[in-house]
């Protein structure tokens, strides 16, 4: 992925690690918030060009035309349910991956996974993880992404 620079306070930026302890990525909740604000925004000629709100619409009708498989199948990772269609994001080394659970596997690019640890293993180039901890999720449906540690959590109550 090409990146720019551009400028960001080093007090906000300061902000944000200390109180977070560091587990927060400025650079991350940066690229997080631009991504948000254009998914809910897509359609909003405040913002938006005719030809950029166009363009919008028909990216949109190129990613429903990816072969997901059944809606209704997709990946169990116990106890959560990933159904077919659900985004996972992992910020690993300053940089963000992105896979897809389609029919009932999960894909990055062009490799495909049995589970979402081997993913995350994958990202991290056969380093020890726990996925639990690294991955967010977006299932279809769902406004934002979600921590799955804390979603795990909630499900084994």
């Amino acid at each position: 992925m090409d990146t720019i620079s551009i400028p960001f306070p080093q007090a906000l930026y300061d902000k944000i690690i200390l109180r977070s302890g560091g587990r927060l990525d400025p650079v991350q909740l940066a690229i997080d918030q631009v991504e948000h604000f254009i998914e809910r925004t897509q359609a909003d000629d405040i913002h938006w060009t005719r030809d950029g709100i166009a363009a919008f619409a028909r990216e949109k009708g190129a990613r429903a035309f990816v072969d997901i498989g059944d809606p209704k199948g997709g990946h169990m990772w116990k106890p959560v349910f990933l159904p077919n269609g659900t985004r996972l994001r992992m910020h690993y080394k300053s940089k963000s991956y992105h896979a897809q659970v389609r029919r009932e596997t999960i894909h990055n690019d062009d490799h495909e996974f049995e589970s979402v640890s081997q993913w995350v293993r994958w990202v991290a180039s056969n380093t020890a993880r726990n996925a639990w901890h690294d991955v967010w999720i977006k299932r279809p449906g769902d406004a934002d992404y979600l921590y799955t540690d804390k979603l795990r959590s909630e499900l084994q109550g």
